[in-house]
């Protein structure tokens, strides 16, 4: 894809290091443009131990909570959580859940160069997203050995975001804060290599706003400079603390209210709380974070 002079300048201008800084909602009331958060989920990473211990107890508990959706993460050779994904769909569904997206890994190892092509196994776990009903496969983030190498990275989310196209399913890429340092021959941000390369046609992406604020930038910036590309989202909280840890929604430094006023121009369609700090359960965080993320106003 073309590079974009513009935008390229927006984001040398911007000043990301304000954190929290926000941006003017064009003037319009948001209450009228912004309809209200239909699709709130939750990241089975957050409670990673329970679901491996027990995870029809788990989902079960997760499903009174009031969630109505769940993010995935684990697929290996056609099971999720030890079990094959026909019976864990069947485990979501009965306790009135569906999973729209899961985290599925893609690295230069998912990509045969000389054939430039998906490998099979690759192929197979987009399959088996579509035959569990997902919306989105989401890469969860870009493997250490593979950032110096930027541009096969590319390749390999191209051919991924054509085959699921093709397959039914959107692939999108889940940021965390490395993706905002410079890398590449021309000394590009990651997230920029990533937004400006891969067609939004075939790539959408999962921004996780606890990563963007971490790295010290704003994710109101990068709505306002490619509005429509962010689909999905995390929703975790920044501790007030020096280590900045991820905390409980509503409990932290980041104003998800002003973020999400701008939900319409980010194109966000689909929130999930996420933790990976934990101030009591890993159930209990998860609960209190859905429980917050309810009482905010936009």
């Amino acid at each position: 894809m073309k590079y974009n002079i513009s935008r390229r300048n927006f984001l040398k201008n911007s000043s990301f290091a304000l954190a929290g800084t926000a941006l003017a909602a064009d003037g319009l009331p948001s209450a009228i443009f912004n309809p209200p958060a239909s699709h709130l989920g939750v990241q089975l990473w957050s409670i990673r131990e329970d679901m491996n211990k027990d995870a029809a107890g788990t989902v079960k508990a997760l499903s009174k909570m009031g969630y109505r959706e769940v993010e995935g993460f684990g697929y290996a050779e056609g099971k999720m959580f030890g079990m094959p994904i026909a019976d864990f769909s069947k485990l979501l569904k009965d306790n009135g859940i569906s999973m729209p997206s899961c985290h599925m890994m893609f690295t230069s190892k998912s990509y045969d160069f000389t054939a430039k092509a998906l490998t099979d196994g690759a192929k197979k776990a987009i399959d088996d997203a579509v035959s569990m009903g997902q919306r989105y496969v989401v890469c969860p983030y870009m493997a250490d050995e593979d950032r110096g190498r930027i541009a096969d990275m590319i390749n390999v989310y191209k051919a991924a975001g054509e085959y699921a196209k093709k397959a039914g399913v959107r692939f999108g890429y889940h940021n965390h804060n490395f993706e905002f340092e410079k890398r590449g021959p021309d000394n590009r941000l990651l997230i920029e290599w990533l937004l400006h390369e891969v067609d939004p046609k075939i790539m959408t992406m999962e921004m996780d706003i606890y990563w963007v604020r971490f790295a010290n930038h704003n994710p109101l910036d990068w709505f306002k400079a490619y509005p429509g590309r962010w689909e999905l989202c995390h929703a975790k909280d920044m501790a007030k603390t020096e280590k900045r840890e991820s905390i409980e929604v509503g409990d932290g430094s980041i104003d998800f209210t002003t973020i999400f006023k701008q939900s319409m121009k980010a194109g966000l369609k689909y929130y999930i709380i996420e933790l990976e700090n934990y101030v009591t359960t890993p159930m209990e965080g998860v609960k209190r974070a859905r429980q917050n993320f309810l009482k905010l106003k936009f």
